[in-house]
């Protein structure tokens, strides 16, 4: 006598049988994933700092170069750093639009390099495309007042050195400054809600479109953007720029004023 044949439903239900996972094997795969996330997220979330990193070091790049087109156009002298005389008043808009801002750095060089002045975005309707992170004004880290859009101040995340001219002179030759190497030109400025690199920085007019060491900020993996006379660009730790809050001194790796024998603390 013949055996019986085995339907062909029987052997769907074997090989379905085989292939399911069972309940085990499924939280081994969901460890095994949750593992590699948790080494790769970081790793991302590093490239993605770095590559904001090297984007700010470029836009400091072209505000150096501007400056320095800037100063050929004009008989070597540079625009003035902000609409106050030492930038003691936070700049509001109305101020960033004043005629007597043009020869201010905001307006003064982006025209060098066919960009849009800041005065361009004073009007309310295209005030809060100024804060764009892709803007040459900003660095793409800067972390803005969640009002900066409607705020009738205007916030600077890249300022000029505040201690290159120095009162009573509202401008400066290019070619004064002794140590073109260590001086800064421009720097990553403080914003309201950003963190201290030292706690005793000052608190006050945070964002204003001039600024030095007091209002300097760390925003690139615990280091911060520095342009310097000489057209170089670095990231330096908040100890090699900050000391008790205020400017290093004796000033000799960075240095803020054009004669490097003074101390920039001191001077306005």
């Amino acid at each position: 006598m013949n055996a019986p044949r085995k339907t062909s439903g029987n052997s769907e239900v074997a090989i379905a049988r085989r292939c399911a996972f069972t309940l085990i094997e499924l939280l081994v795969v969901i460890a095994i994933i949750g593992i590699l996330a948790s080494l790769l997220l970081p790793a991302l979330g590093r490239a993605k700092a770095a590559g904001r990193k090297t984007s700010c070091i470029s836009r400091h790049k072209q505000w150096n170069l501007a400056l320095v087109m800037y100063a050929d156009d004009n008989d070597g002298v540079v625009p003035r750093e902000s609409f106050i005389p030492a930038g003691t008043i936070i700049n509001p808009w109305t101020q960033v639009q004043n005629a007597l801002a043009g020869d201010v750095w905001y307006n003064a060089l982006p025209k060098t390099i066919a960009g849009r002045r800041a005065a361009d975005y004073a009007p309310s309707i295209v005030r809060p495309d100024f804060y764009d992170q892709n803007k040459l004004f900003h660095c793409p880290t800067a972390l803005f007042p969640k009002n900066a859009g409607t705020d009738p101040i205007a916030y600077f995340s890249i300022a000029m050195n505040s201690k290159l001219i120095l009162r009573p002179f509202t401008t400066m030759r290019l070619d004064s400054i002794q140590q073109t190497s260590a001086t800064v030109t421009f720097l990553d400025n403080r914003l309201p809600d950003e963190v201290k690199v030292h706690p005793a920085q000052v608190t006050n007019d945070l964002g204003q479109p001039s600024a030095y060491a007091t209002r300097f900020v760390t925003r690139h993996l615990q280091s911060g953007t520095l342009a310097f006379a000489d057209g170089h660009v670095e990231c330096a730790r908040g100890g090699e720029v900050v000391e008790r809050g205020y400017a290093v001194y004796p000033q000799t790796k960075i240095i803020w004023t054009a004669d490097p024998k003074l101390d920039a603390n001191l001077v306005d």
